[in-house]
Parts: structure tokens; sequence; C-alpha cells
């Protein structure tokens, strides 16, 4: 059991995410701390002067939807929701909380993973703490 985690919540469906914070809670102590992070990546420039109302629109509606996911816990969740690079956002979060592990879901990688390298990757080469990947099967075609 991990006093300390944070659960990255990245793009996917709300099965999804219900489902990496239902385990994410499972590894956690009784008496832990859940930290919830998301990165929105594809992000307009911010500029010199501050994100601009879209910006900010895009940040809070995130925050509002992983703040609807913690409502389904036994206890409160603070939420982290940052812009740039996921794999560094989740890092830096967890290196700020002091995490003692990182739960993050995994995918079938495609040809950007191969080229770029994915978040999990980075994120298990880089983390000063312990990483547990869910491997969430993909959701069945219809």
């Amino acid at each position: 059991m991990y006093k300390t985690i944070v659960c990255a919540i990245g793009p996917g469906s709300k099965e999804r995410a219900e489902h990496l914070l239902r385990t994410a809670h499972a590894l956690l102590d009784a008496d832990g701390t859940l930290h919830l992070a998301h990165s929105v990546e594809r992000f307009p420039s911010l500029g010199t002067q501050g994100p601009d109302d879209r910006a900010v629109s895009i940040i809070s509606e995130a925050e509002e939807k992983l703040s609807q996911l913690c409502r389904k816990l036994p206890m409160p969740a603070p939420v982290h929701v940052s812009t740039g690079r996921a794999a560094d956002a989740v890092l830096a979060i967890a290196a700020a909380v002091k995490a003692d592990l990182i739960v993050v879901a995994a995918h079938e990688p495609d040809i950007l993973d191969h080229v770029f390298g994915s978040t999990v990757d980075h994120i298990v080469h880089h983390a000063k703490c312990s990483v547990h990947i869910d491997r969430i099967p993909p959701a069945p075609r219809q």
C-alpha cells in the first residue's frame, strides 16, 4: 500500500478513467492521499500575456470533469490540471507532492509512440518513485 499516489488521467473514456481511479484507490493506504493529474497537451500558445478566455475555459472544463470523477471516491482527492507534455506534468506533480506511486494507463502502441516515444515510457524511465502501469484492454469495436 502507498501513502501518496498520483493517478494520471489521460484522454479517453469515462469508464477507463473510473477503472484507473479504482485501481489507484485500491493501492492507497487507508490514510493516504490520492492526487489526480491531467495535462492538456495540444494547447494554443499562451504567449507572454497569460492564457486567453479559451485556454481558461479548456482548463476549467478538465478540472470540472476530474472533480466529477473524484465525487465517486470515498475521500477527497486534489485535482491537478496543467498544460504541456503529459509525462513532464505528471512527473512534476509527483515530485511536488512527494508521491511514492504513479498510476498510469497503457494503451496499444501506435506509430506516434514509435516515433516520439510514449508518455508511459517517459514516466517509467524518469520517475523517482514506483510506477504502476494498468493495461486497460481496448473497448470492443461495434
